[in-house]
């Protein structure tokens, strides 16, 4: 009977052990998280505006998945770039996203948000604006940057 006490005392002092000298997770600063999603924002604005689809791409993880809507997924980079670059020709012009929402831990945060996007496709005389949501799960690289993992979006329009 004293050996079971003995061993049930070891085994416990083991897990302690391995609990107290884990490695602590370093707590995310929402502040600067939320200044580096609003910045990297502001980039994807930029490269909309001046039509640079590899620029946009830029900013996503090289693992990243992009889900517009009334689209199939697109994996990857290469497929990124070539979404935004036919957006882009399509006639979208400007982009403003808004935070609604930061949350997450360690190396990952979501981002719920609306979108503003200025559209003017070829024939039209003036521009014209869509409104919609989205949601973005940000990856902390290694270089210690945010980048987009997974974005996914879609209008505010009635369906048809």
């Amino acid at each position: 009977m004293k050996r079971s006490y003995f061993v049930i005392i070891l085994v416990c002092l083991f897990c302690l052990g391995f609990l107290c000298c884990a490695p602590e997770k370093e707590e995310l600063d929402m502040e600067q998280v939320r200044a580096a999603v609003e910045q990297a924002n502001m980039k994807l604005a930029e490269a909309i505006r001046q039509g640079d689809a590899a620029a946009a791409a830029s900013l996503y993880a090289d693992d990243a998945i992009l889900m517009p809507y009334e689209t199939e997924m697109i994996k990857g980079k290469p497929g990124i770039e070539a979404y935004w670059s036919g957006a882009i020709q399509m006639g979208v012009k400007n982009l403003v996203l808004t935070v609604v929402e930061l949350g997450g831990a360690d190396d990952f945060v979501y981002e719920v948000g609306t979108a503003v996007m200025t559209v003017q496709l070829e024939g039209m005389t003036e521009p014209m604006e869509g409104s919609g949501k989205y949601v973005v799960i940000w990856k902390k690289g290694e270089d210690g940057t945010w980048k987009l993992h997974v974005d996914i979006f879609n209008t505010n329009a009635p369906a048809q």
